[in-house]
């Protein structure tokens, strides 16, 4: 029997099928290169590959659009058809990817960690339920996860890096900055080239509010994780961040035009970070030409297909055919986000109980609703993690209540929420203008 360079046991494989499998694992962990296309010439070679039909199933259902799932389904199904030679590790894998098509996430997740219990080292399955733990919002397995794995892993062993750059991320994500940012550098002093562990660190910059040392981090070592990085764009989305809270909106727009957003998407996942970074604009007043309605032309194209699949896709489509004034289009997507809530899948409740009330915020704020916009906003945010996403991009969420209060009159309110920003990030220049608006909007009521 094959087994891949961290000793899991694959069956079908020949030497050329392994060879394939390690180069669009590689692929997969870095973000670099074609990782389903590289699977697919060692599926031609040896049809029987069933790890190969696994991996080709698995990592196009992490691109997290409905567009993908038949072709997952029909990975997963190829898979089936050798089942009766298939190993535990596998036979596991083929459950998990089936409850992932069937929309059943969070069974899916722990269906992959009865595998990884009997396979530590297994890097694919890792991997896998560590986006979706992302996708769900399950910031504890982010870093547990990788935590119950990590005693079986060291340098002697490929892929090790890309480990701890996800163990980085959870611990970011479970506000373990110290910890998260030592382990990412850790990753780097490995692998300079992991994208996602430069995504963790940078992560802990701006949860701190160090908002020059994430410039110079990102800036610095760009060589290193933007030439041919298919994760490139999350990072320079990043980078206008850090610009964006020192109010120097033409380099966030410039950043925007050459590497967020050049042109049409091909993917939603940058779609998303071109949706929040021009609604964050949106919310200072920031003039941004035509760009939104070319976002909003690209979401629109794609509802038919889309809506209603994954309610952190959604929510952020909502920003933008709300903020370019495409009522029939909002409204369609409304209806759609409706139907999912009666599902009986994962995205169910993430709609119901976050992306449903975001885009009936987001939509109020557009229509000069205010009040009603930071009602919607204050009665989900804290619980808002249950629809997917980080700490940094539910910012979003918080910046939106607070201009939401400032605009509506309701001063103390925001505040409120600008002193818990200013607390987490004293260095904050965005949260500096927006305590300053507070401040001379309204006085401090005697009881305060």
């Amino acid at each position: 029997m094959k087994k891949d360079l961290r000793g899991i046991p694959l069956i079908g494989a020949d030497a050329f099928a392994l060879d394939r499998y390690e180069s669009a694992l590689e692929q997969f962990q870095g973000y670099v290169g074609d990782p389903v296309a590289t699977i697919d010439e060692a599926l031609q070679a040896s049809p029987g590959f069933i790890a190969g039909h696994l991996m080709k199933a698995l990592v196009l259902y992490t691109l997290a659009e409905r567009k993908f799932v038949p072709l997952a389904a029909q990975a997963l199904e190829a898979a089936r058809a050798h089942s009766a030679q298939a190993n535990d590790r596998e036979q596991g894998l083929i459950a998990a990817t089936g409850l992932l098509i069937e929309g059943r996430w969070q069974a899916a997740s722990r269906s992959i960690d009865h595998v990884l219990a009997n396979h530590p080292r297994d890097a694919l399955a890792l991997q896998v339920g560590h986006l979706m733990d992302f996708y769900c919002g399950d910031a504890l397995n982010l870093r547990n996860r990788v935590s119950r794995v990590l005693p079986h892993w060291d340098a002697s062993l490929p892929g090790y890096s890309y480990v701890l750059g996800m163990h980085a991320f959870g611990l970011e994500e479970m506000n373990q900055y110290p910890e998260a940012e030592a382990t990412a550098l850790g990753a780097l002093s490995i692998q300079p080239k992991d994208g996602w562990a430069v995504h963790a660190a940078v992560h802990v910059m701006e949860m701190r509010g160090r908002i020059e040392d994430g410039i110079n981090f990102l800036v610095t070592r760009e060589i290193d994780w933007a030439p041919g990085n298919g994760f490139a764009f999350h990072n320079f989305w990043h980078l206008a961040l850090f610009y964006l809270d020192g109010a120097h909106h033409d380099r966030a727009l410039s950043l925007f035009d050459r590497h967020v957003h050049p042109e049409p998407a091909s993917f939603l996942l940058p779609l998303i970070d071109a949706t929040a970074l021009l609604w964050r604009l949106h919310l200072e007043d920031v003039d941004v030409g035509d760009r939104f309605e070319r976002v909003a032309d690209d979401w629109q194209a794609r509802l038919d297909g889309e809506a209603g699949f994954y309610a952190f896709n959604d929510a952020h489509a909502a920003m933008a055919l709300a903020a370019t004034g495409r009522e029939s289009a909002l409204a369609q997507l409304t209806l759609r986000m409706q139907d999912a809530t009666r599902q009986g899948d994962t995205n169910a409740a993430m709609t119901r109980d976050v992306g449903l009330p975001l885009t009936e915020a987001v939509t109020a704020f557009v229509h000069g609703r205010y009040a009603d916009a930071a009602a919607r906003l204050e009665s989900i945010r804290d619980g808002a993690h249950r629809f997917g996403g980080s700490h940094a991009q539910r910012d979003l969420i918080t910046l939106t209540l607070i201009e939401s209060a400032l605009r509506s009159g309701a001063a103390n309110l925001a505040r409120h929420y600008t002193a818990e920003r200013l607390t987490h990030k004293p260095a904050s220049q965005w949260g500096a203008r927006l305590w300053a608006r507070a401040q001379s909007a309204a006085p401090l009521s005697s009881a305060a």
